[in-house]
């Protein structure tokens, strides 16, 4: 127990007065094993070697291969320095490259007449060849210098193409008549392509309300009438009209301006006459389209109109106590063919390809006296119509 109790004393006095030297490595060395740091990754040296390799095999490859300019010029002018030198020395010293088929041709034939000739005559010869490939060589150096391209791969190229002829020069094109021969024989005649042409029909239906006055009577009297009428379209501008209309002529006049084809004498005179006729209107109109966009067009119309008299009812009346006969009455008995001269103003707004509305106002002027009682019937009024295209042109 003592033994135990000296070493309690022994670790507490330790721990309470602990006699330990202070290091800032060891603290530095807990920190970093508390908090440790990411660790980087270091690149081999192998690799960058190997990387630095790659680049510099690249480099020398693509100064290898890349041409260069320099060399392209100091090519042009080796070419050219080398021409001025065959061109400067002796004729008899220029090589020689090509050989003509034709040379060979002309000394395969006349083989044996070289040899019978003697020395003098081939020497000759001999000039004579040379000299004429010398001018040949020179010809294809002044045409390649001045193409200004590569001379080897010309020169090539005239090398291994015998067929070329030094002795054919460049064609000039402005030179050349370029006239094509006349041709012979009979021409075809393009004929025109013929298309069918139907005519144009248009129906309308129409309602027309007038004023009708016997002239010089100073009075009018509301009437009107309805009916159907169908244009004939001619050109662009003109077209045709006719048709058949009932309408109802209701007038006022004097009794003066009454003159009937008649021997029956009144022995009263009445003083005023009053008109109520049945007519059937069929007229004739030649139409002229002055205005004419996508929806809209103006036409002035004229014509000729006859008036048959279908029934013809006449009211009298009188001014004293005295009454003389009061109504009289006329069927069918009066047909005033082309009659009645047609004044219109046409106004047409198109609703689609094949529906339209007009307004035409006009005038009726009486060429000649109308009905039983031999009067100048006029009418001015405005007729309204539906216009429907029942047949359009191919």
């Amino acid at each position: 127990m003592k033994e135990g109790k000296d070493i309690d004393k022994l670790f507490k006095d330790g721990l309470e007065n602990p006699d330990l030297p202070f290091n800032d490595l060891d603290w530095d060395s807990l920190e970093e094993k508390l908090h440790p740091s990411p660790k980087r990754r270091v690149v081999p040296l192998m690799w960058l070697t190997a990387v630095a390799g790659i680049a510099a095999l690249l480099l020398v490859v693509f100064l290898l291969a890349k041409p260069s300019a320099d060399q392209s010029k100091n090519n042009l002018v080796k070419a050219r320095t080398e021409k001025n030198k065959n061109i400067d020395k002796p004729l008899n010293d220029k090589p020689n490259l090509i050989k003509k088929p034709s040379d060979e041709n002309a000394s395969a034939k006349n083989g044996g007449e070289s040899l019978l000739a003697g020395n003098n005559n081939t020497d000759k010869a001999a000039n004579r060849q040379n000299t004429a490939e010398t001018q040949f060589v020179e010809k294809i150096f002044t045409k390649i210098m001045e193409a200004g391209s590569d001379p080897g791969n010309q020169l090539v190229n005239v090398i291994y193409k015998p067929e070329i002829r030094t002795e054919t020069e460049p064609i000039a094109f402005e030179t050349q008549n370029l006239v094509l021969a006349p041709a012979h024989g009979k021409i075809a005649k393009i004929k025109e392509p013929i298309f069918k042409k139907k005519s144009r029909l248009i129906l309308s239906i129409l309602a027309a309300p007038d004023l009708t006055s016997v002239q010089k009577s100073g009075q009018s009297s509301l009437s009107g009438g309805f009916g159907l009428e169908a244009t004939l379209i001619l050109t662009k501008k003109l077209s045709v009209t006719t048709g058949a209309s009932y309408a109802k002529k209701i007038y006022n006049s004097d009794f003066s301006l009454y003159k009937p084809n008649t021997d029956y004498v009144f022995g009263v005179t009445p003083s005023n006459i009053h008109a109520n006729c049945d007519v059937l209107d069929i007229p004739l109109n030649l139409n002229y389209k002055v205005f004419d966009n996508r929806r809209n067009s103006i036409s002035v119309s004229t014509g000729l109109s006859s008036y048959l008299m279908l029934k013809e009812k006449y009211s009298f009346s009188y001014t004293g106590t005295y009454q003389g006969p009061q109504d009289f009455e006329v069927k069918n008995e009066n047909q005033h063919y082309l009659g009645i001269a047609n004044i219109g103003l046409e106004f047409q707004h198109k609703i689609n390809r094949n529906l339209s509305i007009s307004a035409k106002p006009f005038m009726k002027i009486p060429l000649t006296n109308i009905g039983y009682g031999n009067t100048r019937l006029s009418s001015t009024g405005v007729a309204v119509s539906v216009n429907m295209n029942l047949f359009r042109k191919n």
